[in-house]
């Protein structure tokens, strides 16, 4: 694979990387500091502005014109876009190796386009383009929003869930915590009365539940022999990956006894024979099969009463002009 087509992905992947086209976040950014921090003393270049100690989080790996490219974000750099290599569908994996910065050839060429990069953001302010409105505004936009994850962060980082509040929530909706009975139910649905009395003289005489739903139930089901699966009475509480039947299947499918063919009855597609195949008892979970799903369902609602408090309280304390005729043009 030629080299100038690396370069070229590599350029490509670095604008995407430094948050150009669709502008998602490395993984390799993160709010927390590296483990190296030196401070590095900016010298003054072209403007010759003013001389500013400035900050540098990490190991400096190459200084151009005072703009400091560190060892960790090099590495990053690497690291996100070998992931990002690996994790193509439009690369065949037995060319991928090929593209992987691996070797110190590559690395060396991968730090000479940081540097150009660098060398063209100097230019850039040399001409004033850091002024730029487009430029300003956007800048201002992003530290907007970067402040706005960091405080939410933050404020949730304050808040914590005691096993007391697990165990007081659990004692006090205990019953929305327990396991309903299910029974495993198959059916046959036809669409006449006639028909179904002659299905219930079949079973009654021994026929084979499963072989009669296939040859005469309308219900998708047929195919399965009747099975529905298991079902739930209808709960106070919705439960998705509970299957629920009609109000009349479910009265007869839960005064069933086991492996009887029950009485016909209506419903929306006709008339019903259902047969109960199994029975799973009704049992009330304990505090450590739902403990995680309580915590965290506590700990969500009391982050967003925080910060529910918290916006309040700066409504109050803050000074809000709005324009509201504007609304209406």
């Amino acid at each position: 694979m030629g080299k100038s087509f690396i370069s070229l992905l590599l350029f490509l992947s670095f604008t995407m990387l430094c948050g150009c086209g669709e502008g998602k976040t490395p993984d390799w950014f993160k709010f927390t500091k590296p483990k190296f921090k030196k401070k590095v003393k900016i010298e003054p270049t072209i403007r010759r502005e003013p001389e500013i100690e400035y900050e540098v989080e990490g190991t400096p790996l190459v200084s151009v014109n005072g703009r400091i490219i560190t060892l960790e974000d090099f590495n990053g750099r690497i690291q996100a876009y070998n992931k990002e290599i690996e994790a193509s569908k439009d690369i065949p994996e037995s060319m991928k190796k090929d593209y992987l910065i691996k070797a110190l050839e590559d690395k060396k060429k991968l730090l000479d386009e940081m540097v150009e990069r660098e060398l063209l953001i100097v230019e850039a302010i040399e001409r004033g383009l850091d002024r730029d409105q487009d430029i300003v505004q956007a800048v201002r936009a992003l530290k907007g929003q970067l402040l706005f994850v960091k405080l939410i962060e933050a404020e949730k980082d304050k808040v914590n869930i005691t096993d007391a509040e697990v165990e007081s929530y659990y004692n006090l909706y205990k019953d929305a915590f327990k396991i309903p009975e299910e029974r495993k139910v198959s059916m046959i649905t036809v669409s006449t009365e006639q028909k179904a009395k002659e299905l219930l003289i079949a079973l009654l005489q021994g026929g084979d539940f499963a072989a009669l739903a296939r040859a005469n139930s309308t219900d998708k089901s047929a195919a399965q022999g009747g099975d529905v699966g298991f079902i739930v009475r209808q709960l106070p509480f919705p439960q998705p990956e509970k299957k629920t039947m009609f109000e009349k299947f479910e009265e007869v499918a839960f005064s069933l006894e086991l492996n009887k063919p029950s009485a016909i009855f209506q419903g929306p597609s006709g008339y019903y024979i259902i047969k109960v195949r199994e029975i799973k008892p009704a049992r009330q979970m304990v505090l450590s099969e739902v403990y995680n799903d309580i915590e965290q369902g506590l700990l969500i609602k009391k982050q967003e009463d925080g910060l529910r408090t918290l916006i309040g309280n700066l409504r109050k304390s803050g000074n809000i002009v709005v324009h509201e005729e504007l609304l209406r043009k």
